[in-house]
């Protein structure tokens, strides 16, 4: 098969999930989700789906994807309808011969243009269906990345909060110490100033909250006083060459670029029916005199100043653009859904190792730090020191988590499985 029938073959089973190559140029061809081998992605926390459904039902955004999308349906219906009414024709005349006819007139659509505006009408309402689907994911992906910044500023405020009253025990400790000549004066002021610094970290920790909280505002709305947990496991992905082309042929993007390539191409078959003039043929009867008038007209325009071929041209060179825009897109598709992929493997292997080996011993060590230091067998630099790391620790800890769950949301939405993943997707 030569490259423009198989260009052709593509576009014809548009919803066999097809991805046709050709002389370096990408047409793409959705399937149905039931032929995409998807890697297990586990299922969503109930309380995030019941949140995730309520912003999606209210957005903005996707309620003007589902009026766009409605807009398309309806210019689908009408671009199904007949091109040309009838006209109704009458004359009268009254000079030396009285003359009156009525007639009606009907421009014939000869090329059936009519059938190649309702297959375009039909790929638009295709890739407006898509682009729905694309808006939902955009705004679930802006959502789920928000509420793990939420996660990680109210875990490090916590962690802060913890910090600040540890320290302040030790510095009510210490000044008691002082008082009964069992610490030095430096030891007091470094106390006094470990105090000052985990204020500091503290209302810092606060500011970074309401910030990451007013982000999350702007996805979900106000009027949110609680906010569902992210999920504590989280499953590894193995991406073989064959799932990545399957990935990536459902993507709504993808999806949708299949549309608008073939509502593109078949307005270049518009333009061609569209240079042949249509005639107009109408019939009359009336009377002229004293005698009976029946006739019949036939017009054809004569397309001799404009044979419309610049039209024509004009749509290829569309259609020629969009194929290297598609096959650009699709590159970089292909690209991030496996930098997404090793990304998120990374992360979960680093924060599963963080599970088996730190997360144990970090239970009781801040108590254990101060049992010691009010011992004596710790001084206060030690305990200070030592505490420090091991609040540092946990700040990490709980950075690295939200890394994982900005990873894990990012192979969601490179890999287009957001929707299902909270189990949304049958809803569009």
């Amino acid at each position: 098969m030569d490259c423009q029938n198989a260009l052709i073959t593509c576009v014809a089973k548009r919803r066999s999930g097809l991805l046709c190559l050709c002389l370096g140029w990408v047409v793409f061809v959705p399937i149905s989700a039931g032929e995409v081998a998807k890697t297990g992605t586990g299922a969503a926390p109930s309380s995030l789906i019941a949140f995730a459904n309520r912003v999606l039902d209210d957005h903005p955004r996707v309620r003007s994807a589902q009026a766009e999308l409605s807009a398309a349906l309806a210019r689908e219906r009408g671009a199904g309808r007949a091109i040309y009414n009838p006209e109704l024709d009458a004359e009268y005349e009254d000079g030396e011969v009285r003359r009156h006819a009525i007639g009606f007139n009907q421009t014939i659509d000869l090329g059936d243009k009519r059938h190649a505006r309702q297959r375009a009408a039909s790929f638009e309402t295709q890739r407006a269906t898509e682009s729905l689907a694309e808006v939902r994911q955009d705004v679930l992906t802006e959502l789920f990345r928000a509420l793990g910044m939420v996660d990680v500023a109210s875990e490090q405020l916590r962690i802060a909060e913890e910090r600040k009253a540890l320290i302040d025990r030790l510095r009510v400790l210490s000044d008691e110490r002082r008082q009964a000549g069992d610490l030095s004066e430096v030891e007091l002021d470094l106390s006094r100033l470990a105090y000052a610094e985990a204020a500091l970290v503290h209302s810092q920790a606060a500011v970074q909250e309401v910030a990451a909280k007013q982000a999350l505002a702007r996805v979900a709305g106000d009027g949110h006083s609680t906010y569902p947990s992210l999920p504590s496991a989280f499953i590894p992905v193995i991406l073989s060459e064959e799932a990545v082309d399957d990935f990536l042929a459902n993507l709504p993007m993808v999806r949708a670029a299949a549309a608008r390539r073939a509502a593109s191409e078949t307005m270049v078959d518009l333009r061609r029916r569209e240079q042949r003039p249509d005639p107009t043929v109408g019939v009359y009867a009336g009377r002229e005199g004293d005698d009976d008038l029946l006739g019949l007209r036939v017009s054809i325009p004569l397309p001799i100043r404009n044979r419309f071929s610049a039209e024509v041209e004009a749509a290829r060179a569309e259609l020629d653009a969009l194929d290297r825009l598609l096959a650009n897109d699709y590159r970089k598709l292909r690209s991030d859904l496996i930098a997404a992929e090793r990304r998120y493997e990374v992360a979960r292997t680093a924060w599963e190792e963080w599970q088996s080996i730190g997360a144990g011993s970090l239970a009781t060590r801040t108590q254990m730090l101060e049992r010691l230091w009010r011992a004596g067998e710790l001084n206060t630099t030690d305990y200070l020191v030592q505490l420090q790391q091991t609040l540092d620790t946990r700040e990490a800890a709980s950075e690295q988590r939200g890394v994982l769950w900005g990873a894990w949301i990012d192979w969601l939405a490179a890999s287009g499985q957001v929707d299902d993943w909270i189990g949304t997707a049958a809803r569009r």
